[in-house]
């Protein structure tokens, strides 16, 4: 397909007077900070210096998006993940000015979109009934214009899943801290009887309890699309739409890394022990960076979690205490029985070892808009609508997947000059140690021939 033409400053501004996204106050201060230019992208790095569009919406404008940036009282701040069936943006109230969590679900074919509607359903309804710090609060669901949302509290930090791959397994005290606080959060679902379904590191989030980069991280249990009321056995389903998913023979809903033996062999055969075993997997995880039975297929990795035992956590560090280690293995025993039975007692388990710390996470730095005329590459199809979508994938962000479209690969203008005058620096100097080599080097001949001859040998 071919890349969109480069706008010049009128073709810009006139798609941010259409976009809606400036009131008529801001769209006076855009026409008076714009620079003097006809570039449209110089027009456009000048309102993201101001504060009056994010890169996210600037990058759609340049390619001639003007549509998808207000989703009911929500304006569209930036894109945080995408998947299967939905994507996730960091959004604005228009009212409140609170910033949030968006999850969108993608309009699809009617199969798909029915599969995808249940379970973004079932997170909506799950989401509502639970209120507690260590879980994601939902404030909003809603539907416009056929496009569920679900609106979520935006946490501002990694998930544990970037988390360790980022600076590795992580210090024994601080997982401690961080299991502790997931399984507090699975106690008040597992109060309201729910289970999760589908705990791992990417939908475990990590916040800072305030502004100061040395306060502690405050972890937050989100992505409830698979959970469920656990239905005694001969008890009737729930009549609000929290039961059993329905599912196709040999069909496995969770993620292979983290399941539970009885979760892969049944969906519906899982009560909250289940959410023990994929925690203690995590666990697992932070310690080691490793996941339980790496390499393999998804069955393999599923057959193994009903047969055998993973590596020792000792064969990859020495420094965590045998309480410790009897934890991890207690919480990932094959049989249900044999683990902790509810999340409470894991954390009552954690809490002499778990110490609460500063999280190791320095974010990304903010990448400013490239000055060239270079297109972005397109998103989604061509109709002036943003795509939406593909997973309903929490508000987490997948591992290889950055926060915004990827810049070309050339330095911001202001790191490009730095460089230019490093090298101009660093050959200036090599060029006057040259010319004091050759300085010294002459010297010592006239000096060595004058010698000769006052001795007569020349």
């Amino acid at each position: 397909m071919a890349a969109p033409p480069s706008l010049d400053r009128q073709a810009f501004l006139a798609n941010v007077r259409q976009s809606g996204l400036l009131s008529p106050e801001q769209l006076a201060d855009a026409g008076k900070l714009a620079p003097d230019s006809n570039r449209g992208r110089v027009v456009a790095r000048a309102l993201v210096d101001a504060g009056l569009l994010t890169r996210f919406q600037a990058e759609r404008l340049l390619i001639g998006r003007t549509a998808g940036f207000l989703i009911g009282q929500y304006r569209i701040l930036d894109q945080l993940g995408r998947g299967g069936m939905g994507r996730v943006f960091k959004a604005e109230h228009l009212t409140m000015q609170r910033v949030v969590a968006l999850k969108v679900l993608t309009p699809g074919g009617a199969l798909e979109n029915e599969r995808a509607r249940e379970l973004f359903l079932r997170e909506v309804r799950a989401a509502a009934q639970l209120v507690h710090p260590n879980l994601v609060t939902a404030y909003d669901a809603n539907e416009i214009d056929d496009r569920f949302f679900l609106v979520l509290e935006y946490v501002d930090g990694p998930n544990l899943d970037q988390l360790v791959r980022k600076q590795g397994p992580l210090a024994v005290g601080l997982a401690c801290d961080y299991i502790r606080q997931a399984a507090n959060g699975l106690q008040c679902a597992h109060a309201a009887g729910m289970v999760h379904r589908d705990i791992k590191p990417a939908n475990i989030l990590v916040q800072r309890r305030g502004a100061d980069d040395r306060s502690p991280g405050l972890v937050k249990v989100s992505d409830f699309g698979l959970a469920r009321l656990h239905v005694p056995p001969g008890g009737a389903e729930p009549s609000h739409g929290l039961g059993t998913i329905l599912t196709r023979d040999n069909t496995v809903m969770g993620t292979p890394d983290y399941l539970s033996p009885e979760q892969a062999r049944s969906l519906h055969d899982t009560d909250i022990r289940s959410d023990v075993y994929s925690l203690g997997a995590t666990f697992y995880y932070l310690l080691t960076g490793q996941v339980p039975f790496p390499g393999g297929t998804a069955l393999e990795k599923l057959i193994r979690h009903s047969t055998e035992a993973p590596a020792p956590v000792t064969t990859f560090r020495k420094d965590v205490p045998p309480e410790v280690l009897a934890v991890v293995h207690k919480m990932m025993a094959r049989a249900p029985g044999d683990r902790y039975q509810t999340p409470a007692e894991v954390a009552a388990a954690l809490e002499p070892f778990a110490v609460s710390g500063p999280i190791p996470w320095a974010p990304p730095p903010t990448q400013t808009l490239p000055l060239t005329d270079a297109p972005t590459p397109p998103i989604g199809d061509s109709s002036g609508e943003m795509a939406v979508f593909d997973e309903a994938a929490a508000n987490t962000l997948p591992p290889d997947h950055s926060p915004t479209p990827p810049l070309p690969p050339r330095p911001p203008h202001g790191a490009a000059r730095r460089a230019f005058r490093t090298r101009r620096q660093r050959r200036e100097r090599l060029l006057r140690v040259l010319a004091a080599v050759i300085g010294v080097t002459f010297v010592a001949v006239v000096v060595g021939l004058a010698v000769l001859k006052m001795r007569g040998t020349f």
